[in-house]
């Protein structure tokens, strides 16, 4: 038997890999563009199949070849380009997204974990800075988040007509280092540029606030709900994270590397700054394990290592 991560060599994907290598599991990594360079350390203990999500069949076969038990789904058409192109992001995020639960279901896979995303609340406006949880109204504002919206519904769906467990987590604003598309991959630029002694470009003001969470925190939950015993109490889970500013961000930065350099923009990041984890944490026994300051030291520390290689 084997879990399947769709999206394995991708940002959260290949970190949760390496998890699931590290507790024994067999894993097989999905992807329509490999990214080998992400796996360099596990590459030897996992299988690769390169494919879409569009391709119903490829899911079927690489089910079937790899005995598959269990699916992780990190696979998503980024938010910028799914403005710039929506009718590819519906195609690709939805309905490939929708391709996943059918060949679970076919296939008698009840556990398929899916990446959602905070996007789906809309304006982190409407919270005033109150912790939201999983019951909250939401209101996206894009159509990257109206497909998670739509999808999350399709879980509730799958679970009920057809007594399925499938699972969506909702990640905030994911850093770590290696992250290289999308408009949120200043969150690997932050720390990855100044680590080369270059100026970062930081898109938002100094004093926004957003809610941080380490990428191996975000894989972690991945792992936790993908290997929980038993059906999971809940359809839905934010992951948490810890609200900071910008400017309060990039001061562990600048403490960690001196002499750090960026230059601020006035991007507006309407993302939901902090959540109510404590369903994730109650059901799952889910932790997070890298606030600001221990997360920043881990990433400058791995950036590091991606330089001198």
């Amino acid at each position: 038997m084997s879990v399947l991560i769709i999206g394995g060599t991708g940002f959260i994907g290949s970190r949760a890999a390496k998890f699931l290598i590290e507790q024994g599991e067999r894993v097989v990594a999905m992807d329509h563009y490999p990214n080998l360079g992400r796996i360099e350390e596990i590459k030897d203990d996992l299988t690769v199949v390169e494919g879409s999500i569009t391709n119903f069949e490829i899911l079927i076969e690489t089910i079937k070849k790899h005995q598959v038990n269990k699916i992780i789904n990190t696979a998503y058409h980024l938010e910028s380009h799914s403005e710039l192109y929506p009718h590819e992001a519906i195609k690709v995020n939805i309905l490939g997204t929708d391709n996943v639960f059918e060949a679970a279901r076919i296939m008698g896979i009840k556990r398929v974990v899916w990446a959602s995303s905070v996007a789906v609340y809309g304006d982190k406006k409407r919270a005033a800075g109150v912790p939201q949880n999983e019951d909250a109204p939401c209101v996206p504002l894009t159509v990257y988040g109206a497909g998670k919206q739509f999808t999350e519904f399709m879980i509730h769906f799958y679970n009920n007509k057809y007594d399925m467990d499938f699972v969506a987590l909702r990640p905030t604003a994911i850093y770590g280092t290696g992250r290289s598309t999308g408009a949120t991959s200043w969150l690997s630029d932050f720390i990855d540029i100044p680590v080369q002694g270059k100026v970062a470009p930081i898109p938002p003001s100094p004093e926004q606030t957003l809610g941080w969470c380490y990428v191996d925190d975000a894989a972690a939950a991945f792992v936790a709900v993908c290997q929980h015993a038993g059906k999971c109490p809940s359809e839905l889970y934010y992951i948490g994270s810890f609200k900071a500013t910008v400017e309060e961000m990039m001061g562990i930065v600048a403490r960690e590397i001196p002499g750090a350099r960026v230059e601020y923009g006035d991007r507006y990041i309407y993302y939901l700054d902090a959540v109510d984890n404590s369903r994730i944490r109650r059901d799952m026994g889910f932790e997070l394990k890298f606030d600001p300051e221990k997360g920043v030291k881990e990433h400058i520390a791995r950036a590091a290592d991606r330089i001198s290689i």
